[in-house]
């Protein structure tokens, strides 16, 4: 984990997205990033941006069919948990989320590369903490 002060609440999720596969790790980060409004001074589409490269090529129908979420059931599930988090909490649980997409092997190296270079995960995590 990157940041050491986290609630129970916030370290239980982060384990539990540890279990998810690749592809829903980042299914996931798109959606939260996309649809919870942040308030940080930090560019996020940006990083959506590039999740949604790393994703088309982890999964090559993901830019042929549109998503129905509803399919993901664990995706849903830590969607819940995620609104029951504070504004603090659910701040250090998309940091902690972006830094495990950062630290993960997708055992591919263009994906690792550009995830190595592009993901700003240490930004992110300065503008949120500082916006605390």
């Amino acid at each position: 984990m990157l940041l050491d002060k986290n609630s129970q609440k916030v370290i239980d999720l982060i384990k539990k997205y540890d279990n998810l596969n690749d592809i829903d790790k980042i299914r996931l980060a798109i959606y939260l990033l996309e649809n919870k409004n942040f308030s940080a001074d930090f560019n996020v589409r940006d990083m959506i941006i590039l999740l949604k490269q790393i994703l088309s090529i982890l999964d090559q129908s993901y830019t042929k069919v549109i998503t129905n979420f509803s399919k993901y059931k664990h995706l849903l599930f830590f969607s819940a948990k995620y609104l029951e988090l504070t504004e603090k909490e659910k701040n250090h649980f998309s940091i902690e989320m972006i830094f495990n997409i950062y630290e993960n092997d997708f055992k591919d190296k263009v994906i690792n590369n550009e995830i190595n270079n592009n993901l700003l995960v240490y930004d992110y995590c300065y503008s949120l903490i500082n916006n605390e």
